[in-house]
């Protein structure tokens, strides 16, 4: 396995997990581990949270595993940050859940909720990639630094 194949599937996974977390929306509460039965929408979406989560994780491994010598250590780090990423992702299921049913500031309850899920992916993406590669991020970073693109 190659880095690119690392890169590729921790994209996709970070993709599926984002693109199923936003349009997510149980019709029950209890987030995305409710027992109440879905529609088959909410039930593909679920599913693509956790299957999204499980593969960004397998490629971060991969990609971390062509850059640097893996030990048990990273595994075992990498796999218990899995459930913790489902469990942050269940609750914030269930705040838009509840969010939805309260009819008062709804457009800014909406978008305190979509911001939260843009800035979950975000930092899953960033925390991922320096975890995988860092003198990638720092190579990025330089580079946009450099081009005078966060220098005013």
């Amino acid at each position: 396995m190659t880095t690119e194949q690392g890169k590729k599937l921790f994209g996709t996974g970070l993709f599926a997990f984002g693109n199923a977390l936003v349009w997510f929306r149980a019709a029950a509460p209890g987030g995305i581990f409710t027992l109440q039965p879905l529609n088959m929408f909410d039930a593909c979406f679920r599913a693509e949270i956790a299957i999204g989560a499980i593969v960004a994780a397998y490629g971060i491994l991969l990609w971390r595993r062509s850059s640097r010598k893996i030990s048990l250590a990273n595994c075992i780090i990498v796999s218990a940050c899995v459930p913790v990423l489902l469990l942050c992702a269940s609750k914030l299921t269930e705040w838009a859940y509840l969010v939805d049913r309260e009819r008062g500031l709804l457009t800014l309850d909406e978008l305190v909720v979509a911001i939260t899920q843009i800035t979950m992916v975000a930092c899953i993406m960033v925390i991922g990639i320096w975890w995988a590669d860092g003198a990638y991020m720092q190579e990025r970073f330089h580079r946009h630094v450099r081009s005078g693109r966060f220098v005013k």
